[in-house]
């Protein structure tokens, strides 16, 4: 039995993706490829551990013959992922995501005179000024809240209080609350929020959500905070469903973030992969992998990986070059075979290129409305009917008789 893992991208790349229309476009490619044969999809949940579930989702032959044509389990990390900055408060994390900035400046400065392989670092510097703008409005919040307090010593009645205080205690040296002060920043607040209140949707979740994914994302990849957990966890599904589908072979279908995690299940940084790993994965579908974003900025994250499985995994790799998270596994920006892989030399994934719009990098009006990072999200339609890059994976995925 051929059974996948899908592993989705974080909350902003993949608005209003699920599991459910992965499978459906996988379906609808059946569909396209065969005219007697009729197929639908079913789904399920099923719990592979004692407080984790998982949404199942299964492609059936119904005609001529019922018959299961392939299953896809979802492996949900974003909660465990986030878990320890949930409860902090807005506040908390734009502090922590403006300290960020603050510390990986120097190295994106770098990066544009020394790319390290990466082929959009002025679009990253652009993308991380966006975010430090950003945590600084929110934070630049606090004066503005201390300033309707501060209007409040303005009042006759609270003057009168705190000259009583002042005699009270003998002094008169109570530093005095510049109203100027706190109106200068006050309209410095509204003048850096207002606009991305006022043109971004949903600004508030967007704030709340960028900060919690990049502060996570940054922690996993230079500290490895939580990734035993998600690991851990993954180890268990692939346990579940090696244990209760007969005879089968597992395949990653893994998209942005996902293929990240995927990598790091199937290279380790020590040791051997798993026994699940070397005996029933064999195939890894990354889809807009940000392997060389990573690479670039996260460098420590990409050597010494332990590369056994080259020999048993195929590897499928869906990119496009007007994507500026996508990695194309080449020496520059073109389309074309891959060059290298986890390593420089180790085996090299298989490449299909998927364009909707190429970007213009010369086009400044692109680079501004961040077109490049937009084109991450440029991979399927937003309803499953759409056409999208599961034409390539499919007929990749029938020629490997992954199918």
């Amino acid at each position: 039995m051929k059974v996948g893992i899908y592993i989705s991208g974080l909350g902003q790349s993949v608005v209003n993706e699920t599991v459910e229309k992965y499978v459906e476009r996988l379906k609808n490619e059946l569909c396209f490829d065969t005219h007697k044969e009729v197929y639908e999809i079913r789904k399920g949940k099923e719990r592979y551990m004692q407080d984790r579930d998982c949404t199942v989702i299964s492609i059936w032959q119904t005609q001529p013959e019922e018959k299961m044509i392939y299953k896809i389990y979802e492996f949900d990390y974003h909660e465990m992922l986030t878990v320890k900055f949930n409860s902090s408060s807005l506040i908390v994390k734009n502090f922590r995501l403006f300290l960020l900035m603050i510390s990986k400046f120097p190295l994106i400065l770098k990066r544009l005179f020394v790319s390290n392989g990466y082929n959009r670092p002025l679009q990253t510097l652009y993308i991380f000024l966006i975010f430090m703008i950003i945590s600084s409005a929110v934070l630049l919040m606090v004066p503005a809240s201390i300033s309707s307090i501060g209007l409040m010593f303005e009042q006759p009645a609270v003057t009168n209080l705190l000259n009583g205080f002042k005699e009270l205690i003998g002094t008169k040296d109570i530093p005095v609350i510049s109203k100027q002060g706190f109106k200068e920043a006050t309209q410095l607040v509204v003048l850096i929020t207002a606009p991305l209140l006022l043109i971004v949707p949903n600004a508030n979740v967007l704030l709340t959500n960028l900060a919690i994914e990049f502060l996570c994302v940054n922690d996993y990849m230079q500290y490895g905070a939580q990734r035993q957990l998600i690991l851990g966890n993954l180890e268990q599904l692939v346990e579940y469903v090696t244990e209760n589908e007969e005879d089968c072979t597992i395949h990653f279908h893994a998209y942005s973030f996902g293929s990240i995690l995927a990598i790091d299940y199937l290279y380790p940084l020590s040791g051997k992969p798993s026994r699940n790993v070397r005996t029933f994965c064999k195939a890894l579908i990354t889809i807009g992998s940000p392997f060389e974003f990573v690479k670039s900025y996260y460098p420590q994250f990409c050597v010494n990986r332990v590369t056994d499985m080259d020999s048993s995994i195929q590897w499928i790799n869906v990119y496009s070059i007007s994507d500026a998270f996508a990695t194309n596994f080449r020496y520059n920006a073109q389309i074309g075979d891959a060059e290298f892989g986890i390593l420089k030399h180790s085996a090299r994934p298989h490449n299909l290129n998927y364009e909707v719009v190429l970007y213009n990098k010369h086009n400044i009006i692109d680079f501004f409305t961040l077109q490049s990072i937009k084109a991450h999200s440029m991979y399927w339609d937003n309803r499953p009917e759409g056409n999208s890059c599961l034409s390539l994976i499919y007929e990749a995925m029938k020629e490997r008789e992954l199918l």
